[in-house]
């Protein structure tokens, strides 16, 4: 989910080259209903209408016996948006965030889970 129109089609293409099956969202309320058939979750941190705190708290109770692995792209870090740092976030990378490493957390947050 990335509310930034470049950004998100830059994530879907990048992801859709690394042979993923990309569902795109631009807000959070627009994302909720996809989530659950979802194998990881890749969202930006402020989203309009819910940011990723809310998306992931709302994502709970949804989830089978292997929760959904919610990784997040945000240009805040932990100091300016302290739920950030308590939040059960596979993991937080910052924008401009670089995909190659983004690949990688999303397939070490995949083999986490199974």
């Amino acid at each position: 989910m990335e509310d930034d129109d470049d950004n998100r089609e830059v994530l879907a293409q990048t992801l859709t080259a690394e042979g993923a099956s990309v569902v795109v969202a631009s807000t959070a309320a627009e994302a909720l209903p996809l989530m659950p058939s979802a194998d990881i979750i890749v969202t930006d941190y402020a989203l309009p209408r819910g940011d990723a705190v809310w998306l992931s708290n709302a994502l709970t109770g949804t989830q089978g016996p292997r929760p959904i692995p919610v990784l997040v792209v945000s240009g805040y870090d932990e100091r300016q948006e302290p739920r950030m740092a308590t939040a059960p976030f596979a993991a937080k990378l910052l924008k401009p965030v670089d995909l190659d490493r983004l690949c990688g957390e999303i397939v070490a947050a995949l083999e986490n889970r199974a």
